[in-house]
């Protein structure tokens, strides 16, 4: 027969071994997380700085860049001050479009490399797995337990020839 932990021990180890699986957790959470984190802050810091420019660079750069390239069209096209403003503002737009639209391109890759914490999930179903059946083993071996004492107590082997019982057969109660 195995030797058997006392009740306050099997506790004492249950508490002590629940407390490390929770910290285990927690580290195996922090060490997906963390990268994925990083990208979604580089990512979500790359769709700011688009917005960023695509903003403040419309209205800074776009005024300073329209009037250059209205008198740029007015020297090439010979249009008239008011035609020359309107497609050098219209050039100078379509340049700011092309930065922010280069911008959420490095954003959306960045984003796009965040990976879901699939350990966690794994080590928790397999966690779930290993209680059930550690619990189904128990009420197995409950119950065979106390059929077999249940037999001791109603039966006593025949002594044998030697005067030592004989050594008997446990029954399978399972059904």
């Amino acid at each position: 027969m195995a030797d058997k932990l006392p009740v306050g021990d099997t506790i004492d180890n249950l508490k002590t071994d629940g407390q490390k699986f929770v910290q285990d957790s927690k580290a195996l959470v922090t060490a997906e997380i963390k990268p994925a984190a990083k990208h979604a802050g580089i990512g979500a810091g790359m769709f700011g700085g688009a917005g960023y420019f695509g903003i403040v660079g419309a209205l800074l750069l776009w005024l300073c860049g329209a009037f250059a390239f209205s008198l740029m069209w007015q020297h090439i096209g010979d249009w008239s001050i008011l035609l020359s403003l309107v497609v050098g503002f219209a050039t100078m737009a379509v340049a700011m479009f092309i930065l922010a639209g280069i911008l959420a391109l490095i954003g959306k890759s960045q984003i796009s490399q965040i990976k879901a914490p699939t350990g966690v999930v794994d080590e928790a179903k397999s966690t779930l797995e290993a209680v059930k059946s550690a619990v189904a083993r128990g009420k197995y071996n409950a119950t065979a337990r106390s059929s077999i004492d249940a037999n001791e107590v109603s039966s006593h082997p025949a002594p044998t020839a030697t005067g030592v019982a004989a050594p008997r057969r446990a029954t399978d109660t399972r059904h």
